[in-house]
C-alpha cells in the first residue's frame, strides 16, 4: 500500500452559532464559532482536495448567487468572518499548489460549508456520493437551507468531470486515500480515510459529528437527515477506527484544524 506524502487542513470562514445547533441539546444559548475549512491530500500520484469551504461569492452578494439567489443567508452574515485571504485559491497559491493541477476533489457532502467552491477546482474529477447529488437537489424541508444551487449546478455541465461514486471508492488505486458512506447527516454523507507515513491512519469524518465532544458523546445535529442512521454510521467508524488505529477528525471541530493547519505526514 503507497502513502500519502501530506495531509493539510485550510479554513475558509468562521461562522458562530449556537453551540446546541452543533451538539445536540448541549449548552443552548452559548456561542461556538465553527470553522468552515477544506483538506488538501498530496500524493506521489496526485493532488486531492476534500471538501471547498463555504463559499466567498455568495457571502458578498447572496441575493444574486447561482440560479436561484440565496438572499436568506444574509441573516447570517453577520456571525461569518471570512477574507480574500481565506479563498481556497489565495491559501492553496501560498502553499504552492495551483488549482488548476489538482487532480481530484472528494466532496464529503455538498451542504454549502462543505461545497462553497466547486468552481474553483473545475478541472479536477469530482468524487461525490450519487445519493448526495440527487438528494441535493430536492433536500426535505429541514435541510433546504443548507443546500444552494449556486454550490453545485455547475455539476449539472458537461465541462465538468463528475463521477457520482455507490459505496467505497478508492481515490489513487493503492489504498492510500479511500472513501466510505457514513449516511444520516445527509442521504450521501461519505467520510475519507487516508494512509499517512509517520502518522499512520487519519479518518477524516466530515459531519459524522460537528464536534469531537460530539463525536465521543453521540450528541449530533438535530438537523441531521436521519438521526438513527447517523448514529448507526458514527458507531461503524468508531469501531473503523478502533480497527484501524486511526486517528478521527471531525470538520468544525477548532481544536482539530489547529492540529492539521500545519499538516500531517
Amino acid at each position: 500500500m503507497s502513502t500519502v506524502t501530506e495531509l493539510r487542513e485550510f479554513n475558509t470562514a468562521n461562522w458562530s452559532l449556537d453551540n446546541s445547533f452543533m451538539e445536540q441539546l448541549t449548552d443552548p444559548g452559548e456561542p461556538y464559532t465553527a470553522v468552515c475549512p477544506f483538506y488538501v491530500v498530496d500524493h506521489p500520484e496526485g493532488v486531492a482536495v476534500i471538501d471547498t469551504g463555504l463559499s466567498h461569492e455568495m457571502l458578498d452578494d447572496p441575493a444574486s448567487y447561482g440560479p436561484y439567489g440565496a438572499e436568506f443567508m444574509e441573516a447570517f452574515l453577520p456571525a461569518i468572518e471570512y477574507g480574500p485571504d481565506m479563498h481556497p485559491r489565495a491559501q492553496l497559491e501560498d502553499a504552492g499548489y495551483d488549482t488548476s493541477e489538482v487532480d481530484y476533489l472528494v466532496l464529503t457532502h455538498l451542504h454549502s460549508d462543505h461545497a462553497g467552491h466547486i468552481d474553483t477546482f473545475s478541472e479536477a474529477e469530482v468524487l461525490v456520493q450519487k445519493d448526495e447529488l440527487r438528494y441535493a437537489h430536492w433536500p426535505v424541508p429541514v435541510q433546504e437551507v443548507f443546500y444552494l444551487e449556486g454550490d453545485f449546478d455547475m455539476l449539472r455541465s458537461d465541462a465538468y468531470d463528475v463521477t457520482p461514486i455507490e459505496g467505497p471508492y478508492d481515490v489513487f488505486g493503492d489504498g492510500s486515500l479511500t472513501t466510505f458512506p457514513t449516511p444520516g447527516h445527509t442521504p450521501g454523507h461519505q467520510s475519507v480515510q487516508v494512509e499517512l507515513p509517520e502518522t499512520g491512519t487519519v479518518i477524516l469524518g466530515a459531519d459524522i459529528a460537528h464536534k469531537e465532544s460530539g463525536y465521543e458523546r453521540e450528541h449530533l445535529a438535530s438537523f441531521n437527515y436521519d438521526i438513527s442512521q447517523s448514529i448507526e454510521s458514527l458507531r461503524q467508524l468508531k469501531a473503523r477506527a478502533r480497527r484501524e488505529n486511526a486517528e478521527v477528525f471531525v470538520t468544525h471541530d477548532n481544536g482539530h484544524i489547529e492540529e492539521l493547519a500545519t499538516g500531517l505526514q
